[in-house]
């Protein structure tokens, strides 16, 4: 902070563009005196007027001798072909195509480039693009000889969903349906992924994907469990019992291994996982399956910004539990 009746030494001064310096040369002028409070006169040298500054990319810097001399080069290799190493890097490492599918690309690229190119008198291929979808890829090929750029081809098959936008590829709904019984999640996978030198899918996406496909596998599974209770019925029947009266089973898993727990009041768990199997065919069917829940990652960051929010009761609420109710075996049984 400047006291009273203190003036800068740059106050009044224009800093000129042409100098890369912190202090600008033309502010002391070669032969000038400078005075400072505490200290006495002091003639400033002629070698003052030099300065620092960048001349086609190599690095200068006045010596003790008033001459400039080289320190460094900024760019050892001016002379390489940047955009050709991008390149090599971009398409380097494995990728997950379909083999049937890699065939008919470089069939088809041969036949137009014959078509469109004759007097090219061979075909020598090379990645020209490629767009990555998932752990999909889709690819466009070149001809280095002419500049023969062929159609972008996908590689891999897709599933037609019937919606507006582009169909889901079968090895990202492969994935995501896979992750739905493993003990990993999208992230375990991206670092196995590149721990194979395989660009990993954007975990966004990835997790996109699970949530459609777990609703899938959920109406899968209460379609495969009403068919299963069908048969079940229809064994009471050859036997000549109330189609109805079903002896099962009731088998829960909590995500918890405690019950107590040591830093909260209550039960540990936030969620139990019941399932009913029959016991009266061989085959021992799951007919139903009832899940309590009290976690909900949106009513508790909503409750955080001071919104009046419970949980169940909000839109697109994960949680069919209020937090403080206790978990019940007796109640899934009567739910089922």
């Amino acid at each position: 902070m400047f006291t009273k009746g203190y003036t800068p030494y740059s106050k009044g001064r224009k800093r000129s563009k042409k100098d890369n310096s912190s202090r600008n040369p033309s502010w002391f002028q070669a032969g000038t005196k400078v005075k400072s409070e505490g200290l006495t006169s002091k003639q400033m040298p002629d070698s003052a007027g030099a300065c620092t500054s960048y001349v086609r990319q190599t690095l200068q810097s006045p010596d003790c001798k008033e001459a400039t001399g080289h320190i460094c080069t900024l760019r050892p290799q001016a002379t390489a072909d940047l955009e050709r190493e991008e390149s090599k890097i971009l398409h380097s490492g494995m990728r997950y195509i379909d083999s049937q599918l890699t065939i008919s690309l470089i069939n088809t690229n041969i036949n137009k480039h014959q078509v469109d190119s004759p007097s090219c008198p061979k075909f020598i291929s090379d990645y020209h693009e490629q767009k990555k979808w998932g752990t999909c890829w889709q690819y466009t090929l070149k001809c280095i000889n002419c500049g023969f750029i062929g159609d972008r081809m996908k590689m891999y098959k897709e599933i037609a969903n019937g919606k507006p936008g582009p169909n889901p590829g079968q090895p990202n709904v492969a994935l995501a349906s896979a992750l739905q019984d493993c003990p990993i999640g999208n992230t375990t996978v991206q670092q196995l992924l590149a721990g194979m030198d395989t660009p990993p899918p954007c975990r966004s996406s990835m997790q996109r994907t699970s949530s459609k496909v777990a609703a899938e596998m959920v109406k899968l599974n209460k379609t495969d469990m009403a068919q299963k209770l069908e048969l079940v019925k229809e064994e009471n029947r050859r036997r000549g019992v109330p189609e109805n009266e079903i002896n099962i089973t009731v088998d829960a898993r909590y995500n918890s291994n405690t019950i107590v727990s040591k830093k909260k009041p209550g039960q540990n768990a936030t969620q139990v996982f019941a399932l009913g199997i029959e016991t009266i065919t061989d085959r021992k069917f799951i007919v139903a399956a009832v899940v309590q829940n009290k976690m909900c990652w949106k009513g508790a960051w909503l409750r955080g910004k001071g919104f009046p929010i419970e949980c169940p009761g909000h839109e697109e609420c994960t949680a069919n539990l209020y937090r403080a109710a206790a978990l019940s075996e007796y109640e899934l049984g009567k739910e089922m």
